[in-house]
């Protein structure tokens, strides 16, 4: 299975809530255009959190994904690692292609365990993702895809 790990795109304040900035919305989409050169969804994951979500929702436009965007409430700032991957283990299977659109620090928490703790993850900066190969048991990071600078291959 393919584990796609996104951070949310940069945000503003807007009333009492966080929304994509235009950066946001830019580096979204462009992270979205380079994921579509080589990889097709077939579930997607989100923090409830609305950056999240407008996240979520503008690479699943550039990706041509049609199914429900689904919310995971594990997938915010402070939720658990742990808690994700159960359930990815249960709810997904090896054929799946999977985008998990969360914040700081649980991307790198994530990832970090997805890849049981042997490779320290790449920054990530916002509107970056990491995609990794799960085999159920230990992700290997293979691209780090960032809006600023070229990919990075593992």
């Amino acid at each position: 299975m393919k584990i796609i790990v996104i951070r949310h795109g940069d945000a503003i304040y807007e009333n009492a809530d966080r929304v994509l900035s235009g950066q946001g919305q830019e580096e979204v989409g462009q992270v979205g255009a380079k994921l579509k050169e080589f990889f097709k969804a077939t579930k997607i994951y989100s923090s409830p959190k609305t950056r999240a979500m407008q996240t979520a929702t503008i690479i699943a436009d550039k990706l041509d994904f049609k199914d429900k965007i689904e919310y995971i409430p594990d997938l915010t700032p402070s939720g658990n690692a742990h808690n994700v991957i159960s359930f990815i283990d249960v709810n997904c299977d090896m054929y799946d292609n999977v985008i998990l659109v969360s914040h700081l620090p649980l991307v790198e928490i994530l990832s970090y365990d997805l890849n049981q703790k042997i490779t320290i993850p790449p920054q990530f900066g916002t509107g970056c993702a990491l995609v990794m190969d799960y085999n159920g048991v230990r992700a290997k990071y293979e691209r780090f895809v960032s809006p600023y600078e070229n990919d990075y291959l593992f």
